[in-house]
């Protein structure tokens, strides 16, 4: 029986316990061993591991089953050989472990923590896929919720993915002066969502072009994106391959297959691209490609 993943779109405000709630159900209930993986948070995330830690106690776990992973961002263009990802201390901590719930931040630091130079899971990337795939949860928000597709987006927004092709990897990625207005980035994510490409904070900064620049990029052979409304959480059943939305906003569901681009393969000028909207209540079926809206 496989898992669940909790992907949200970041700022969580309304909806911060129902999703947080969710992630520890589908985990195996309060009395279940959940951790957080504050990479993304950067060097000192100590604030941001505060904040989930409150939210599960409050929601009735007992603080000696959380377990904070103590893989930290590392900033600047340096890579650690071999990863925190590879460290056997961290990973022992793992042991009965159910869910994951991935900070937001920078992804960067996320991927050069779990992702070897080689393009390789390290060993913690691949027990967390083991819980997963055994019927574990999986949950992150902003670049916690990047993280999770294969192909994953770095940076970049509507106006770089009108005016610049597409660059890849981050070989080249320098943290600390990183912009929104940087051409679209694409590299690879942690691979729990191989079903197309993520996006988060979807309507509230421009991003629905760069969603499709990536999803159409001539070399991935994807064809559908998911944009997640901030305070809003789309889920995934490995299983059934069923998407269902909690929190006040939505998930845009956008269909490339019948896409049509021009002749440039950087460009960013298409028609035939299709858009679907799902809120808290509707159901999307990957397998069936069928909406039902909620009566």
């Amino acid at each position: 029986m496989g898992g669940k993943l909790i992907i949200a779109g970041g700022n969580l405000e309304q909806s911060d316990k129902k999703i947080h709630k969710l992630l520890i159900e589908y985990a195996g209930g309060i009395d279940a061993k959940l951790a957080i993986v504050p990479t993304a948070s950067g060097e000192e995330p100590m604030e941001t591991i505060k904040y989930v830690e409150e939210i599960w106690i409050e929601l009735g776990m007992r603080p000696e089953n959380i377990i904070k992973l103590p893989i930290y961002g590392e900033e600047g263009k340096g890579w650690r050989e071999p990863p925190l990802g590879d460290d056997c201390e961290i990973a022992n901590m793992l042991s009965g472990v159910t869910g994951f719930w991935f900070t937001g931040g920078d992804q960067y630091y996320t991927h050069k923590a779990f992702i070897r130079k080689d393009g390789t899971d390290t060993k913690i990337l691949e027990a967390m896929k083991k819980v997963y795939k055994e019927g574990g949860v999986v949950g992150g928000t902003s670049a916690g919720a990047a993280i999770m597709s294969e192909v994953m987006i770095a940076i970049g927004n509507n106006v770089s993915a009108l005016k610049s092709p597409a660059v890849y990897g981050y070989e080249d990625y320098d943290d600390e002066n990183s912009s929104s207005m940087d051409s679209v980035r694409i590299v690879k994510g942690l691979g729990f969502f191989a079903e197309g490409v993520i996006d988060q904070h979807f309507d509230v900064r421009a991003r629905i072009l760069r969603l499709i620049k990536v999803v159409t990029d001539h070399n991935n052979e994807l064809y559908m994106g998911y944009g997640v409304s901030e305070d809003t959480a789309m889920i995934y059943d490995r299983d059934t391959k069923d998407i269902t939305v909690a929190g006040s906003g939505a998930v845009y569901i956008v269909d490339c297959s019948k896409i049509k681009k021009s002749g440039d393969k950087d460009s960013c000028t298409f028609n035939n691209a299709m858009l679907s909207v799902i809120k808290e209540g509707d159901k999307y079926n990957q397998l069936e490609n069928k909406i039902v809206f909620m009566k």
